[in-house]
């Protein structure tokens, strides 16, 4: 009933994307002894060697850890161990995939040492809608046809390196993100990291600490978002709440800078270049010891290049930098399927309505999960879970598309929409919001107005507390009893993990808070009071 792409190990089978398993989990309406699965390579496994058979593909570096907390990382219905810190390494989050894969016994459905080399329609495709898919297990090819499609592989498949002027002639050596491991090779040297965005920031950081001297290049700069906020709370947390999330765009990008500008200077610091001709930065850094680095000068901000030089490079302001070691890109990666037939369209070259179902198919029997970059608060391993939650129930018959021209108008929407904002088509999404959005569609969306009737400890938490996964747990198909719990006692877990010894707690801040809703009720009820009266 469905495959996807391959790999020979277990531990490369468990990757950000893993959480393509659940679908065994959630497709109770199709039989289960007809599906299979298998991954390339896993993001999440830590290999020293880049030499691998997908040099290109996003792999993890030494010093990761998530910019997401834990309490928006991971399944709706498998939160983190509370003991775990805030945020948790590569490592941690390996482990934490290991363990849900053995929590829902989900090896059995697992078909390992599989590539898969093509997928394409079958002859009666326009009748069926069926898949024929080609994979080689061992050194036998193999050839099976399969009523639906999955592809799960991600944005991370092959990484982009630039070309500039001069780039071939520059003696100096010239890598890309997806082969960084650690920073011993660049101790006392002059390195060049060019990128905007959050591996751009953790790579700089990393190398900073041993080289010589670490500069960074953008070509419109980029912002610094902290990871603790000035509250103290993981930036999450704060601005991941419900009461946040219901507020206008514009209030919460408001308050998101607001929060930011409160700890770092991007202007100032000379890390956003203002461009009259040019859209604004969409690049973030999400890194607090960046920061820190750029204050005691040992990252220094630099413009977009323009040229190489034998030794160095030139930028497009006319400065120059002489005696650079090596140059390190983290310029993002290619949306790319190479096993998809090119008549069924890709991320990059098609429709997809919801970054989920190419509209140009007869039939929705081809789904695209975990193809998009997010931007804003929540983790993108929820939403992609939430992805395929909704492609299951479709293809059970439960929920039902719209037609392919309200399809089609919602893609040019959204793309329209990107444009406005980042000046191209880009896949990004504000990850709550849109998985608000898939939860309406698949019907586990709880309701505010009827939790205050039903659960009112319950709906006060859920406004005023972070929107943790298994708030989609509470309604809908396939809830979850521990849900509830989880809601509840999503402030007190989050610095547990961190706890080692007996410390003075101080009060909660959902204890704060509903001190003020308190107060702002009887105000309300006063000023209502005297207005009757």
């Amino acid at each position: 009933m469905l495959d996807l792409s391959a790999d020979a190990t277990v531990e490369n089978l468990l990757t950000d994307k893993f959480i393509t398993q659940r679908l065994f989990q959630l497709m109770t309406a199709l039989d289960p002894k007809q599906l299979s699965i298998s991954l390339i390579r896993g993001t999440w496994v830590y290999r020293e060697d880049s030499k691998t058979d997908y040099p290109e593909a996003g792999a993890v570096y030494n010093c990761l850890k998530t910019n997401t907390s834990k309490a928006f990382f991971g399944f709706t219905d498998f939160p983190c161990p509370k003991e775990w810190s805030p945020f948790v390494t590569h490592r941690k989050c390996l482990e934490y995939f290991q363990e849900y894969a053995k929590h829902f016994d989900l090896s059995q459905y697992i078909r390992f040492n599989a590539e898969v080399l093509k997928v394409y329609p079958t002859d009666d495709h326009e009748t069926t809608g069926r898949w024929r898919l080609r994979y080689q297990s061992g050194r036998e090819y193999c050839e099976e046809i399969f009523d639906a499609v999955m592809i799960c592989t991600g944005v991370f498949a092959r990484a982009n390196l630039p070309r500039y002027p001069g780039q071939d002639c520059f003696k100096g050596d010239i890598s890309t993100g997806s082969k960084y491991r650690e920073n011993t090779k660049y101790s006392d040297k002059n390195v060049l990291v060019v990128g905007g965005g959050i591996s751009a920031g953790d790579i700089a950081t990393d190398i900073s600490n041993i080289s010589k001297q670490t500069y960074i290049s953008s070509r419109n700069g980029f912002y610094c978002k902290p990871v603790i906020d000035s509250n103290g709370w993981p930036f999450d947390v704060f601005l991941g709440t419900r009461l946040i999330q219901l507020l206008p765009n514009w209030i919460k990008t408001w308050l998101s800078e607001r929060q930011s500008y409160k700890r770092f200077r991007c202007e100032e610091l000379g890390l956003i270049i203002p461009s009259k001709d040019g859209p604004n930065p969409t690049g973030a850094i999400l890194n607090d010891n960046f920061i820190n680095q750029v204050l005691c000068g040992k990252i220094l901000p630099k413009p977009s290049i323009r040229r190489f030089t034998d030794t160095g490079v030139v930028f497009n302001d006319g400065s120059k930098l002489e005696d650079l070691d090596a140059v390190m890109f983290c310029t993002g990666y290619h949306s790319q399927v190479p096993f998809l037939d090119e008549a069924s369209g890709t991320p990059s070259q098609r429709d997809i309505y919801s970054l989920i179902f190419p509209v140009h198919l007869k039939h929705s029997t081809l789904a695209l999960i975990g193809f998009f970059k997010n931007t804003e608060v929540g983790s993108p391993v929820t939403a992609s879970e939430m992805q395929i939650r909704w492609v299951a129930q479709v293809w059970s018959g439960n929920c039902l598309l719209p037609s392919t021209s309200e399809m089609i108008a919602s893609v040019a929407k959204r793309r329209n929409k990107e444009r406005s904002i980042y000046g191209r088509v880009v896949c990004r999404i504000d990850a709550l919001r849109y998985t608000d959005y898939i939860a309406t569609k698949l019907g586990c969306y709880p309701s505010l107005a009827s939790l205050l009737v039903s659960d009112p400890r319950l709906a006060i938490h859920m406004l005023f507390s972070p929107v943790v996964p298994a708030t989609y747990r509470l309604v809908g198909p396939h809830c979850w009893k521990g849900a509830r719990d989880v809601i509840l006692n999503s402030w007190g877990t989050t610095f547990q993990g961190t706890r080692t010894k007996e410390v003075n707690r101080t009060v909660s801040e959902f204890s704060k808070m509903k001190v003020c809703v308190i107060l702002l009720t009887m105000v309300i009820m006063v000023l209502s009071y005297a207005i009757v009266g």
